[in-house]
């Protein structure tokens, strides 16, 4: 099958590299002082997917006119999204289908804005990535499978395919019919942690400590609340059994991590804050429902991308 990942950063670098070592035909998209190792010396893998080398990768900083492709899977920053899917609408044919692998909520519904629903699929990977140095990717943690699921809920054979490409090439997945659940529970995780650790610069473990959960319980309620005046649908009825999980399985599977909108704030780029914290901010402007916790995080954190941490 051929794959094309935009923004092959850690996350794209990894899946990408995993299904080309299964035999796929895949291209990536990146920053060039990352594609160029890999073009001239391979990718190294390493971590809890296994060690490969892979060679058999078209890695480049730019798209050409004539590439087209069965599969993108997007992995850009949330903010790039809508600039990515326009510059992608000439290589998608009819039957392409765009998946996101992206954190935060909303990418879906700009995907499908220009390709269409049917060429739309969203998914949730729970599983930290980092480059150690340029053409090298270690798999650290993960918390659970991926999950890929069409937008009109229905496992279709298409998506049975794409997700037996994702696990015949070592990436455990699953096909889901209600991905907007499990891209909510992801939002939720992420916004529970990643901008904590940025600010307080620490591993997602030293978060369980109760000064800094009290943050994360406040900030949980209120997304609880916009979700539940936005009729989406969790996997939980009452925040209290979502922080439970996150407390004695989310935060344990995953306690080593450190955020990458850390690493976005150490190397003076945009965070993702606005598709994460952001969201339930804005939803509760529409809603009526006053979010001062998430609003302060949202604050603070891009006070944060303007000042240098060292």
């Amino acid at each position: 099958m051929n794959f094309l990942v935009m923004g092959a950063g850690a996350l794209g670098t990894a899946f990408g590299g995993m299904l080309a070592a299964a035999g796929n035909d895949v291209t990536l998209i990146g920053r060039e002082r990352y594609m160029k190792p890999i073009r001239e010396r391979g990718l190294r893998i390493s971590g809890i997917w296994g060690s490969h080398v892979v060679k058999n990768l078209n890695a480049k900083s730019e798209l050409n006119v004539t590439d087209k492709t069965d599969v993108v899977l997007l992995t850009t920053k949330s903010f790039d999204t809508e600039y990515t899917i326009r510059a992608l609408q000439p290589h998608i044919h009819a039957e392409s289908v765009v998946i996101s692998l992206q954190n935060g909520i909303g990418n879906e519904e700009t995907i499908a804005k220009y390709v269409g629903a049917d060429h739309t699929m969203g998914g949730m990977v729970i599983t930290g990535f980092v480059i150690p140095n340029p053409g090298e990717v270690n798999v650290t943690v993960t918390a659970d499978t991926t999950k890929i699921g069409a937008l009109n809920n229905k496992i279709t054979p298409r998506l049975r395919a794409l997700v037996m490409e994702f696990q015949d090439a070592g990436i455990p997945s699953d096909a889901v019919d209600n991905i907007k659940a499990h891209i909510w529970a992801k939002a939720l995780y992420s916004a529970a942690l990643n901008p904590l650790s940025a600010i307080f610069r620490v591993e997602y473990g030293r978060l369980a400590n109760p000064h800094s959960f009290a943050i994360i319980e406040d900030m949980i309620h209120e997304a609880f609340e916009v979700a539940d005046a936005e009729g989406v649908k969790l996997f939980w009825t009452q925040a209290e059994e979502y922080l439970e999980y996150l407390r004695s399985t989310l935060i344990p599977q995953t306690s080593k991590h450190l955020s990458s909108m850390l690493n976005d704030i150490e190397l003076g780029r945009k965070t993702e804050i606005d598709f994460l914290n952001g969201v339930f901010v804005a939803l509760g402007k529409k809603h009526d429902i006053a979010t001062p916790v998430n609003e302060t995080i949202v604050r603070v954190i891009k006070f944060l991308e303007g000042v240098s941490l060292y």
